[in-house]
């Protein structure tokens, strides 16, 4: 299964790359509780929320600019992709999980709602 995701957000894509990779905005965004993301394929990540607890993941791939990927361990976890696509003063974010994923339809709603949050940090430059 697939769910996928897409805002366009209001920065420039070297931003909006460091929006979507380094830890201290990924909380701001998605991983309320924290974020610990080393950022090469293969690297280890760790996302947390304070109701939920940390969940960790690993880095699959990292295309500077244009693409991060990672999936939720234990394996085979769901992968989630972000790429990013340059528009005219803004970029495209699109966020792509697939895998068994245990509800589609509240993942769903976490991306659109992560996504909507993603969009107001691209407003703060």
């Amino acid at each position: 299964m697939e769910i996928s995701e897409e805002a366009l957000v209001p920065a420039a894509p070297d931003r909006t790359w460091q929006l979507v990779t380094e830890p201290r905005f990924f909380q701001q965004w998605y991983a309320f509780g924290g974020a610990e993301i080393e950022l090469a394929p293969g690297g280890a990540m760790v996302l947390r929320w304070d109701e939920h607890g940390g969940f960790p993941a690993r880095v699959e791939a990292v295309e500077p600019g244009r693409r991060f990927a990672f999936r939720w361990l234990p394996e085979p976890g769901d992968l989630v992709e972000i790429t990013l696509s340059p528009q005219a003063g803004a970029t495209s974010v699109r966020i792509t999980e697939s895998g068994v994923l245990e509800d589609a339809a509240t993942s769903a709603m976490a991306w659109r709602n992560a996504l909507s949050l993603l969009v107001e940090l691209g407003r703060g430059d």
